[in-house]
């Protein structure tokens, strides 16, 4: 989806006649069936202004945005107007873009947690017929036979309401669901005397990888010092992957360690130039842009007077 801009005339014409709300109505009348069209509250119908920043910080601007809300009701409509002088084969995907983008900032503004209806609608005036695609089915080709679950909501694995006895049922997953379970209360001693069962069979099939990031998680979350104790009795080759991942724990312990003292000490040497830089009578402005130290921390540096 590329930034977009009034470049040509037929864009810019497109913005200032559709952009008029008794324009964008009748064109929504013509266009829609009448059991949706009437739900639309004329009165509260009004263009919006809106950008959308993605993730990495890039902005897309839609052609034009209408929001309204439905007769009755406090729930909120959106009409997202395209005009496109040549077909997008991925039209339909970067509406669908723009539609996320839609709703993150709908419920910013509006501080609801209900999602607002969006219809998407195209104005294509190319130099031959529209061929690309306009429906989820086109573009999604097996849609028929997964619908029920791409579009049904999504799949829940809830390990909190499901017992280890169905979890056990996953196979190799079982672990690693059954581990995830109890990580939450960050207590392994009991629980991995009871699955030990767990561990010993994954060995015997040689998924020592999987033991090894299985065990580097129990170890990470419970610090309980028997339980590293308790890892390395099930199985030789488990006591050498305990032992192995304690150590690269301590490790990275003790690499965290020395990164604190590091910031720790540039923080004390931004201070200790900040308090000078004010005893000599510099601003608390400028003292801030020079260290990048907030007014809170430069409060208690202040000489007094």
């Amino acid at each position: 989806m590329n930034e977009r801009k009034v470049t040509q005339p037929h864009d810019l014409f497109f913005k200032q006649t559709f952009s008029k709300k008794e324009v964008v109505l009748d064109l929504l009348k013509s266009r829609l069936p009448d059991h949706i069209f009437h739900k639309i509250d004329q009165e509260r119908f009004r263009l919006t202004n809106k950008s959308f920043v993605s993730s990495v910080g890039k902005r897309y601007e839609s052609d034009l945005i209408f929001e309204a809300q439905l007769k009755d009701s406090s729930h909120f409509i959106y009409f997202l107007l395209e005009q496109q002088a040549e077909e997008d084969p991925l039209m339909l995907l970067r509406f669908l873009e723009y539609d996320v983008q839609l709703m993150r900032q709908h419920l910013s503004e509006k501080g609801n947690s209900t999602l607002p209806a969006i219809i998407n609608i195209c104005v294509y005036n190319g130099k031959e017929p529209y061929k690309g695609a306009t429906n989820l089915r086109t573009i999604f080709p097996e849609l028929d036979s997964i619908q029920e679950y791409m579009f049904q909501g999504f799949h829940l694995v809830d390990l909190y309401s499901m017992s280890d006895n169905e979890l056990s049922s996953y196979n190799k997953a079982a672990c690693a669901t059954m581990v995830l379970k109890q990580g939450i209360h960050r207590d392994f001693c009991d629980w991995i005397i009871k699955q030990q069962k767990l561990f010993v069979d994954l060995e015997k099939q040689g998924y020592i990888s999987y033991i090894h990031e299985v065990v580097w998680y129990m170890l990470a979350v419970d610090d309980h010092k028997h339980l590293l104790d308790l890892i390395s009795q099930f199985h030789p080759k488990l006591k050498e992957v305990a032992m192995s991942v304690a150590e690269k724990l301590r490790q990275e312990g003790q690499e965290k360690g020395k990164l604190m003292g590091i910031q720790i000490g540039q923080e004390k040497g931004k201070l200790d130039i900040a308090k000078a830089l004010l005893s000599e009578g510099e601003s608390i402005e400028r003292v801030m842009r020079l260290t990048g130290l907030s007014g809170d921390q430069l409060k208690d540096l202040m000489p007094i007077k």
